[in-house]
């Protein structure tokens, strides 16, 4: 998936962008944050990073499971394609 694409359908799950940094050598760190949702938890933040190659645009599948798990929103389905709005 598009990273720009991923950025705003994570956005619309109230998983935002923290941090995004591009270092000297064109490298790209997106680090994705959200509110964990329970109880005794609520109010507390987990975090996930995702690191581009220089001139990466795509985001695996994969990638995209493991960050949806670690951030505790596993039930969300991965859409095929998304517009960007």
């Amino acid at each position: 998936m598009n990273i720009e694409k991923l950025i705003h359908w994570l956005s619309s799950h109230h998983i935002e962008v923290l941090e995004d940094r591009t270092r000297a050598d064109g490298a790209r760190t997106i680090t994705f944050t959200t509110a964990l949702p329970y109880g005794e938890l609520d109010g507390r933040h987990v975090w996930y990073p995702i690191v581009l190659f220089k001139d990466q645009t795509e985001v695996s599948r994969s990638e995209i499971e493991a960050l949806l798990r670690h951030l505790w929103h596993g039930e969300l389905e991965i859409p095929d394609d998304l517009p960007i709005v």
